[in-house]
C-alpha cells in the first residue's frame, strides 16, 4: 500500500503549505481582479479569450486560486491595462528588509589611503 504522503506532488505539498494570511492577499487579488474585469464590462468568457485560457482558470484566478499560473496572471493583468502594477512586485526600492541587510553591512570606518597610494595623487 503507498502512503498518501508519498503521493503528493511536490506542487500540492507547496498549495498545502500557504499560510492564511497569504491565502488572504491571494484572495483579494483575485477579487481585484475581478473588480478591474467588471469595471470594463468584461465578461469572464471575452476575457478567457483574450488570455488564450479557460473560462474556469479566469474564475479559480478570480476565486483567489494560488494555484493559476504567473504567466495567465500577467496576461490578465496586461489585458485590463494594469500590468505595470507587476513592476511593485519585489522591488527592491520597496524591499524594507533587504535594504536593513545592506545598512548592516556598511563599514562603521573608512579606512584613509596609506602613503604610498598619496604618491599617486595629481
Amino acid at each position: 500500500m503507498i502512503d498518501k504522503e508519498t503521493e503528493m506532488t511536490k506542487k500540492s505539498l507547496s498549495k498545502n503549505a500557504i499560510p492564511s494570511q497569504l491565502i488572504t492577499v491571494i484572495e483579494k487579488v483575485g477579487s481585484n481582479i475581478q473588480v478591474a474585469r467588471k469595471r470594463r464590462r468584461m465578461t469572464q468568457k471575452e476575457l478567457a479569450t483574450r488570455v488564450f485560457c479557460s473560462i474556469a482558470t479566469i474564475n479559480r484566478l478570480e476565486k483567489g486560486d494560488g494555484g493559476v499560473s504567473l504567466n495567465i496572471l500577467c496576461q490578465v493583468l496586461w489585458v485590463l491595462g494594469i500590468e505595470d502594477q507587476l513592476l511593485d512586485l519585489a522591488s527592491p526600492e520597496r524591499d524594507s528588509a533587504g535594504l536593513q541587510e545592506d545598512l548592516q553591512r556598511i563599514p562603521k570606518k573608512i579606512k584613509r589611503p596609506t602613503d604610498h597610494n598619496k604618491n599617486m595623487e595629481f
